[in-house]
């Protein structure tokens, strides 16, 4: 989820269009909601350690794998993802024409 929410906020920020901030949010917070019954929907390390870390049921390695390395893999993965022949294509679709 962390990946998707990277790789949508970069092509709205490029893209650039009029709402912008809003349409992020939106994707954000849409995704937020579509993994909170699997994570909490925390994509924020810092956040889901201050609010979950030592909660009954799930181990400290589970939190760490879940929290941290799945957020920071997914981050790293989005850099790489977006320089995708295939993801530019898209972004550049809706980019506006300069003349």
């Amino acid at each position: 989820a962390t990946c998707l929410c990277r790789l949508a906020s970069r092509a709205i920020g490029e893209v650039g269009p009029k709402y912008a901030a809003a349409y992020d949010s939106f994707v954000g917070t849409s995704l937020v909601v579509a993994a909170f019954n699997y994570s909490g929907g925390y994509f924020n390390p810092v956040l889901a350690s201050a609010i979950k870390f030592g909660c009954r049921g799930h181990t400290p390695s589970e939190h760490v794998f879940v929290y941290w390395i799945g957020a920071c893999t997914g981050a790293i993965l989005s850099v790489f993802l977006y320089q995708n022949s295939i993801v530019q294509r898209i972004v550049n679709k809706f980019k506006p024409k300069v003349d």
